[in-house]
């Protein structure tokens, strides 16, 4: 409660010295709080956050979790290092396509649970954070947003490495580099990340003493060519990871949770492609045809309860996209525009798994999804609306749509509200997993359809307003409300089963605030906060996993000119972890801190501290979470 108070206290703080002319800023990005580079304009009618190349250098952060926690409306969940973690945007999560890289949807390790560490930042040349209503423009169909990953460009000629080591054992490397030929630009990196002493996953009374390893090896290619009207865009992504991993097991008071178990493993490996080729076919006409590909392998067993537990899944997605781009001119203005996007997505999705009797289970589905968007920019209007045309094989038709309309009342404010509806189906994975998926549709029959899992749906709408300050200040403030149907979770069974379920109705509204500020020309501040009420509406009782309060304040100071240190504190409320509430989590302040040394331009190095004050406290049941971590580093850049 006192750290509640302390990051309200700072809200109003920093909006009132956003009044305060900034003086030159030091050029040291933490959060863009909306994108210009990968977003359309009537995006701006949202609340996105973006990390550009820029941004991801000066964190000296190894990935997206430590990138991700703390900021507005995005639930991040995890135990131990190199665990999966769960993700959750404005309440819903997502087996398809709530991680995106290069625009092809990613599957979960289980529902709502990703991979974040197989993701260095870096090999990425962009991070986005996009809420609301915007599934349409990136094949993903999850209901309350999605994280865009872009793979990195490196310039020709140019190269970097960069080494870390530190607490638990922990080495990373990763280097790359990039040549622009005939042939077109070319960019390779990758690396390899060892966590030989990690702790154990189960809680210390679960007999979580012995030390987990982990290691992850990652690849990645970008090509691009440019001839005269026609472009080319490809890029490969591979990582493969060995983890071990505890499991199920009769706990001393002979019931069944998350045990140490020795002898568990689970090796996972993912490969992503696209290809996106583009023609101007006029000056006011421009289409593109994208072709991506992505599987995740996940092999190995856990627990200790005899005959369990199969983690054996095979999940594929094959996606085709087709879009036609029009823009116009209004009244011979510059600015004043208008532009009509039309086109056709499919997907087809394939799972097979091994459940914990031997016995093997085969999905697939088709999706043939009609799209059309409208923007619009007249004179300090912006204005946008999209319809969707979902046609699954197996889950019959459903239309969509969202609609924005924003109005820059002054130079520097601007103010918006959208709506619409969503819809997502299940994903294969989603189903098939043969520890925390849904395998009803297998095991009951026809007689009970109430326990096979269903798509789940919403509508809702938000309401927002943003102030570029100047330059280097910007606030930005949005509320909005969402009424979920059969929205999907993880849920602990009657045969104390963790398995994906619907939750028939959930009602959530919240308040987002993401702000910055340049003191000085040595001293910048920042905030993220968000506040959630997520409940069932039948039963009045909270959905699991969903804070009610939660943000991230940081700040950094140029001590002299190459030595910049920034602190962080991230916090989120204690919240229940499960659906009857009978079990909760306590709340969980912690601190961070970076000391970055620029030797000269092309060298730089440094010494990383996470979780400082030593904040033991879980994010889920019966899990551990990382004490301290002291980490150093060196960046080269050529």
């Amino acid at each position: 409660m006192h750290l509640f108070k302390v990051l309200n206290i700072a809200t109003l703080y920093l909006t009132a010295f956003a009044f305060a002319r900034a003086e030159e800023p030091l050029n040291l990005p933490d959060i863009v709080v909306s994108s210009s580079a990968t977003y359309n304009e009537t995006q701006q009618t949202t609340i996105n956050t973006e990390f550009n190349r820029e941004t991801l250098d000066v964190q000296n952060k190894p990935d997206l979790n430590s990138t991700l926690r703390g900021l507005s409306s995005v639930g991040i969940s995890q135990g131990t290092l190199g665990m999966a973690t769960n993700v959750i945007l404005r309440g819903a999560s997502g087996g398809l396509g709530l991680i995106n890289f290069d625009g092809v949807p990613l599957f979960d390790s289980f529902t709502g649970f990703f991979q974040l560490s197989h993701f260095p930042l870096d090999l990425l040349n962009n991070v986005s954070v996009s809420r609301g209503f915007n599934g349409e423009q990136n094949s993903s169909r999850t209901l309350g947003g999605s994280i865009n990953l872009f793979s990195r460009k490196i310039s020709d000629n140019k190269a970097f490495l960069h080494t870390e080591g530190g607490s638990y054992g922990t080495l990373r490397n990763n280097l790359g580099a990039g040549t622009h030929n005939k042939l077109g630009d070319w960019s390779f990196a990758g690396g390899r990340s060892d966590i030989f002493e990690g702790i154990s996953q189960a809680s210390p009374e679960n007999g979580g003493n012995d030390p987990k390893s982990s290691q992850i090896t990652n690849g990645m290619l970008n090509w691009q060519k440019d001839l005269n009207k026609l472009s080319f865009d490809t890029s490969l992504y591979f990582v493969e990871s060995r983890d071990g991993f505890d499991g199920l097991g009769v706990l001393p008071n002979q019931t069944i949770g998350w045990k140490s178990d020795p002898n568990g493993l689970v090796n996972q490996q993912t490969w992503v492609t696209q290809n996106r080729t583009s023609y101007q076919i006029f000056d006011h006409w421009e289409t593109a045809l994208k072709f991506g590909y992505t599987q995740d392998k996940q092999t190995g067993r856990s627990g200790t309860i005899p005959h369990c537990c199969s983690m054996d899944l095979t999940s594929q997605l094959w996606l085709g996209n087709w879009q036609n781009t029009h823009q116009f001119a209004i009244n011979y203005q510059a600015k004043d525009a208008l532009k009509i996007i039309w086109g056709i997505d499919t997907q087809h999705q394939q799972g097979d798994s091994i459940d914990n009797s031997a016995k093997s289970h085969t999905l697939s589905t088709q999706l043939i999804s009609p799209l059309a968007r409208t923007e619009l920019i007249l004179g300090d209007w912006l204005a946008g609306a999209e319809v969707r045309y979902d046609h699954y094989d197996s889950y019959g038709d459903h239309a969509v749509f969202n609609a924005n309309i924003g109005w820059q009342f002054t130079k520097d404010m601007l103010v918006w509200i959208k709506g619409g509806t969503g819809y997502r189906a299940p994903a294969v994975n989603e189903l098939l997993h043969p520890l925390f998926g849904n395998l009803n549709q297998f095991l009951l029959p026809e007689t009970n359809p109430n326990l096979i899992l269903k798509p789940e749906s919403n509508r809702g709408g938000e309401v927002g307003w943003r102030w570029h300050i100047n330059q280097k200040s910007e606030l930005s403030l949005s509320g909005y409300v969402q009424h979920y149907q059969n929205l999907i979770v993880l849920e602990q069974d009657i045969n104390q089963r963790i398995t994906s379920i619907n939750v028939e109705q959930a009602h959530i509204w919240g308040t987002e605030l993401q702000a910055k500020h340049q003191w000085t020309h040595q001293w910048a501040s920042g905030l993220s906060y968000s506040y959630m009420e997520a409940d069932n509406p039948k039963t009045g009782l909270a959905l699991p996993g969903r804070p009610k309060n939660q943000g991230k304040f940081w700040t950094q100071y140029q001590v002299i000119e190459p030595l910049v240190l920034k602190l962080d504190l991230t916090y989120r409320d204690g919240y229940a972890l499960n659906t009857n509430n009978v079990l909760h989590t306590q709340a969980a302040p912690r601190l961070n801190a970076n000391i970055n040394y620029q030797i000269n331009p092309k060298l730089a190095v440094y010494a990383r501290g996470e979780n400082l004050n030593n904040e033991r406290t879980p994010d889920l049941i019966g899990f551990n979470y990382m004490g301290i971590g002291i980490y150093g580093g060196i960046n080269f850049n050529y």
